[in-house]
């Protein structure tokens, strides 16, 4: 939503032109799709953890320096399309794949869950980002970023605990990370 409606408006369509437009999300969307496919097997080699904290800099860094800048050339927001595109691409699929692993057994009512709540935060932002000023809804971006990254890091703990498995660096000689169930079904 931040990609559409935001950043294009923004940083691109006001200082720089209308015509960068479909350059922004050209890289955008390329680079989230090459890191979506690339992440899963980034993510079996070194854990959720990193590739999560790196998501969650990226967002930092790039939301920090937007609300710092004034865009004067287009060559800086590829760059800042490239690091949202591999933040982006780390929620979209890991975050699904995070769900199928610590409610086991719930994956449906999970799922569907997730997507409400995903469902929620885009009608927020599309509400929001004409109603409030860029730098407002930046401040806002970045409390959620940091309480969501605190809340993944309590989830990680909670579970290492329940299941008692390495999840913050590879186990098994960088096999995957997911335990084997430790109920049986009977």
């Amino acid at each position: 939503a931040v990609v559409s409606t935001q950043s294009t408006g923004a940083y691109i369509k006001c200082p720089i032109g209308i015509q960068y437009i479909g350059y922004f999300v050209i890289v955008y969307a390329t680079t989230d799709a090459f890191c979506s496919i690339t992440f899963g097997y980034l993510l079996k080699k070194v854990g959720r953890v990193p590739v999560f904290t790196m998501a969650t800099a990226l967002n930092f860094v790039v939301i920090f320096v937007l609300m710092h800048w004034t865009p004067t050339t287009h060559s800086y927001l590829y760059l800042f399309a490239v690091m949202w595109g591999m933040s982006d691409a780390v929620w979209q699929t890991q975050i699904n794949a995070f769900y199928g692993v610590i409610f086991v057994g719930f994956e449906e009512p999970a799922f569907a869950n997730y997507r409400l709540w995903e469902s929620m935060g885009f009608l927020c932002a599309y509400l929001l980002s004409n109603n409030l000023k860029l730098k407002v809804f930046m401040w806002i971006m970045l409390g959620w970023l940091g309480s969501s990254y605190l809340g993944y890091a309590m989830i990680e703990v909670l579970e290492r605990k329940r299941v008692g498995r390495c999840s913050i660096y590879p186990c098994n000689g960088g096999k995957s990370d997911v335990a084997p169930e430790t109920t049986s079904k009977a």
